[in-house]
Formats: C-alpha cells, structure tokens, sequence
C-alpha cells in the first residue's frame, strides 16, 4: 500500500512541480494540497496523510510554526521540508530520519527522500522515531515551556497553562479563555486535552476542558448533577456531565457517595 501524502507550498508552481515528481513513485499517492500554513493544518487534520512536504518560507505561518501544530495531533505526520535555500537545510535538517529537499527539486534527491520514508514505513518504530525527531528539533516536546499556541485577530499567541481557565468547544472551533480574553485553539478538543490533561486539566463536560486550580466552587444541581464556578470575571458557570461527577468529586476531595 502507498503511503499518502500532502504538498504545502503557497507558490502554485512549486506545488504543481512537487506533485508532478511525485506522481513518477507508486509508492507514494498525493492526497491533497495547501497554499499556506492554516490551510494545511486544517488538511493534514482532517486527512491524516503520512507524510506532508512542507515549505519553510510561506506567507503569513511559517512552515515550522506548521509543524509543530501538525506534530501535535494524535497522529501526526512524518514532515518532508522544502525550501530554497540551503542554509536553512543544512543547518536544521540534515539529521538521520529527519529530511528536507532544495528548490528546485531535484530528481535524484526527491528519489532518496521516497527511499528512506519506504524504509521508515517498513519498520513502524523507526518510523515513530522519525516523527518524534522532527518535534524534537522544532521543540515541541519541550512541555516544560508549558505555552499553548493559540489565534487571536490573525495573530498567534502563546498561553501560559496556568493562564487558561477553560476550554470549550462551540460551533465548530474551540475557544480558550483566560481572566482578560479569549482566542481560538486551531486543534480539537480531544487534541487540547491530550495538551493539557497532566497540567491539572480536566474534561468536565464534551464540549469543556476545565483548569482544576481556577475552580472557586461547585453549585450542586438536580438530579446529581453539578456546575463548576471559575475564576474569570463572570464567574462563568460549567457544567459537568454526570459521567464525570463521581471522578470530579474525588479529585476535589469532595465526599463521593
């Protein structure tokens, strides 16, 4: 079986060249394209490829801000760089499994690129291990940084963990909320709460992702049912779903009956 994969270049040619190599390997099938860094994201989110050739120098996101979104999925990719100029290569990515390729492409590079993923792809561990390289030469497993990148008047944050009181999910998108504002999580819920489950995080409720240390009360409800009072400044109310009250109660140290 193929392994698939994503061309992102915001230069229509370059993309269009990409693709058209790619096309001379069977072992690699083009699932899809993107002309910038947001794009992509959403792609690669949705379609889960196993390889995405990135540009570094896009308009607006860069492709490494990209990657780290893209390496912080549940299943993220192993990422291809591409980029005109060769210091940029050289200096990051000529490391083992991690890879790049030069503008303009050159034929017998892009052949050795398809021949290590093959031969990552036959050996699932070296394969995770690759990905795991990439993120950690962008730093995105350096969780001790403890930030949380985030989208605010096309403008991308960075959030402290402890600044976040809540997360919740509403049509379509997900916002964060801190004690002065609120922006826009570019991943999902579950992703959010993979992020931030072992800072003192908890799901509450689907569509609520709660900081346990901004809880300033719980309102008991009917039937057994709870909300949560935050620390914001409306005191916004949560609630919890009945299917976590008896693990809330017990992280709280309230009784559980």
């Amino acid at each position: 079986m193929p392994f698939t994969a994503v061309v992102v270049d915001d230069e229509p040619l370059a993309r269009d060249e990409l693709k058209y190599l790619l096309s001379n390997y069977p072992e690699c099938r083009v699932t899809g394209e993107a002309e910038d860094a947001e794009e992509a994201i959403k792609l690669v989110r949705e379609t889960q490829p196993d390889v995405v050739f990135l540009d570094i120098q896009m308009r607006g996101m860069s492709g490494y801000e990209a990657a780290r979104h893209m390496l912080s999925f549940p299943h993220p990719p192993l990422v291809v760089f591409a980029t005109a100029y060769d210091e940029y290569a050289v200096r990051a990515f000529e490391l083992g499994a991690v890879d790049y390729l030069l503008k303009p492409f050159e034929e017998e590079r892009l052949s050795k690129t398809i021949k290590r993923i093959g031969e990552l792809r036959k050996r699932s561990e070296d394969w995770t291990r690759a990905v795991e390289q990439v993120n950690e030469l962008l730093g995105g497993k350096k969780q001790r940084i403890k930030k949380l990148p985030v989208e605010k008047n096309g403008e991308i944050r960075l959030l402290d963990y402890r600044d976040i009181i809540f997360g919740r999910a509403k049509n379509g998108s997900v916002q964060v909320f801190t004690a002065s504002d609120t922006c826009t999580f570019t991943g999902s819920m579950t992703e959010l709460e993979a992020r931030l489950k072992s800072e003192g995080f908890f799901r509450v409720h689907k569509s609520f992702l709660v900081n346990l240390n901004h809880v300033q009360g719980v309102l008991p409800w009917f039937k057994g049912t709870y909300w949560l009072v935050m620390s914001d400044a409306k005191k916004s109310q949560i609630p919890v779903s009945k299917s976590q009250v008896k693990e809330l109660k017990s992280i709280l140290g309230l009784e559980v009956s």
